[in-house]
């Protein structure tokens, strides 16, 4: 390291030369020269040991200073400074939620400097299509923003859905049926406030899980008893059986489930959707379908809008079902939170006098529309539907290939799943009803003679974040890896990480 003596700092230090030539000299090694900046002047200028200055700035301040962050001789990070950082934010290790973990590593980045590859956010990372930017704006522009919109959602919206609908699931229904909602967790939370409220006693939502959190969150906002079946343990006929047998009991409401499956990205089939159906209908539950990665399994191609295959669906089958369709992943729109709603035509005009305490009417599709969402949100944002039409639109139109778009998704999967069983990983769920499972948004994984609290933990200290399977709603033990936000100039980094950890290991 270069030392930096008064003598030879930089000219306007000069008078300060008096002063400067009491300083004490300290020694050559704990000094270097810093580049020309507000920051690197103050520390050459007062001869602050490059090595304080890492421990108090952080890695933005590192980069001002033109210190480079710090390296792979800087990991593992030291395991007393996870435990400090524990201590301070107080966080329970062995239950760390996705927000404590998305916490615990800004708070070591900004203690290290070393910059974290991020795994534990479902967050999408892929830019919207120009279609809705493009749509968006004319509808600013023609003052669509200064009135409200239509409660169940735009005419525009509910065409374009009835469109997209039977160009890519094969499922034909009326606009009617259509809804726009604030993001799908809306129609989620909705629709199992009605399951709960179809037939007085039957308040249970029995979940497929593992489940995303939130929708579990939301049954307990609610105030529903929840139970669940472990699709990991439990697949076609089984799970039909295994299905059978709980409807039997006579408590559940709604059967919710998201295909493909988060965490585990396992993929319902066709044969399991119907039988679903006709168990849902035979016990007059409400079949709740979570479409949050819409032909995001990569095995078949759903690219092609009137062409085979078409996306599996439950709605293919059964009367008694409401369909959420996310446009967060499958279009990259998260920010805007409008997604659709989909109500079975053969539910629509159900009654059941049970639900008209709550929601003022007795049936079901304007329960749905007036009950739920108009006393909730009064209805999605207007320009933002706009925005969702014109690319579902230009979908059906064959003009946007939303497939070809969120399969990077899955080429970042097989990498990274590469670089993770090479370093002794295992798959947690690897199997998906007797096929491979696929390459998409998440990896499940575990390590031999490591805990998922502790494995969480350990990498950690090697500049890898991400979140135990059991707080992403599975009974299995793991780790839940997404692939979402992982950059080519990652790849290499990670590897080296995971090289490290691995031989840390034997």
């Amino acid at each position: 390291m270069t030392c930096e003596t008064p003598s030879a700092r930089p000219s306007c230090a000069c008078v300060h030369s008096s002063r400067a030539s009491r300083r004490q000299v300290r020694p050559r090694s704990s000094f270097r020269r810093f580049p020309f900046s507000s920051v690197g002047i103050i520390l050459t200028a007062y001869q602050i040991p490059e090595a304080v200055y890492r421990y108090i700035g952080g890695a933005r301040l590192l980069a001002e200073a033109g210190l480079p962050a710090r390296g792979m001789h800087d990991i593992p990070i030291p395991r007393q400074t996870l435990e400090a950082l524990l201590a301070q934010t107080g966080f329970d290790s062995g239950r760390l939620a996705i927000r404590e973990v998305n916490r615990l590593a800004s708070l070591l980045e900004a203690e290290t400097g070393i910059k974290f590859v991020r795994m534990e956010f479902g967050i999408p990372n892929i830019p919207p299509p120009p279609q809705a930017a493009e749509a968006e704006r004319e509808a600013l522009e023609a003052g669509t923003h200064g009135a409200y919109p239509p409660f169940d959602g735009i005419p525009r919206l509910k065409r374009a859905g009835v469109r997209f609908l039977k160009a890519f699931l094969d499922l034909s229904v009326g606009e009617e049926c259509v809804v726009a909602t604030c993001g799908s967790m809306q129609g989620g939370f909705v629709a199992q406030a009605l399951a709960a409220r179809m037939h007085p006693g039957r308040e249970t939502i029995l979940f497929l899980d593992p489940t995303f959190p939130v929708s579990q969150l939301q049954a307990r906002f609610l105030g529903l008893p929840r139970d669940g079946l472990e699709l990991g343990d439990l697949r076609g006929d089984v799970l039909l059986a295994a299905l059978e047998a709980r409807l039997e009991r006579g408590d559940i409401g709604g059967v919710f489930w998201s295909s493909p499956n988060n965490p585990s990205w396992a993929c319902l089939t066709e044969a399991e959707l119907e039988g679903i159906a006709r168990l849902c209908d035979a016990h007059d539950a409400l079949a709740i379908e979570d479409q949050a990665y819409l032909g995001m399994d990569f095995r078949a191609d759903y690219s092609q809008p009137g062409e085979p295959p078409f996306v599996p669906t439950v709605g293919r089958y059964g009367q008694n079902w409401v369909l959420l369709l996310s446009s967060s992943k499958a279009f990259s729109y998260p920010g805007q939170r409008c997604a659709l709603a989909v109500v079975s035509p053969g539910l629509r005009k159900r009654e059941f006098p049970a639900l008209e305490a709550s929601c003022g009417t007795a049936q079901f599709g304007h329960a749905f529309a007036h009950g739920g969402l108009y006393v909730t949100t009064s209805g999605a944002s207007h320009t933002a539907q706009h925005g969702l039409a014109a690319m579902l639109e230009a979908a059906s139109d064959g003009e946007l290939d939303f497939v070809a778009r969120t399969r990077e998704y899955g080429e970042r999967a097989r990498r990274v799943r590469k670089m993770f069983l090479s370093a002794g990983f295992e798959l947690v769920y690897g199997d998906d009803n007797g096929a491979p499972i696929g390459d998409g948004f998440y990896l499940t994984l575990d390590h031999p003679g490591l805990e998922s609290g502790e494995l969480l933990l350990e990498l950690l200290r090697y500049g890898i974040s991400t979140i135990t399977l059991k707080s992403a709603g599975s009974s299995r033990d793991g780790l839940r890896v997404c692939v979402s936000f992982v950059s080519e100039k990652e790849y290499p980094v990670l590897e080296g990480r995971l090289a490290q950890f691995s031989e840390a290991r034997t």
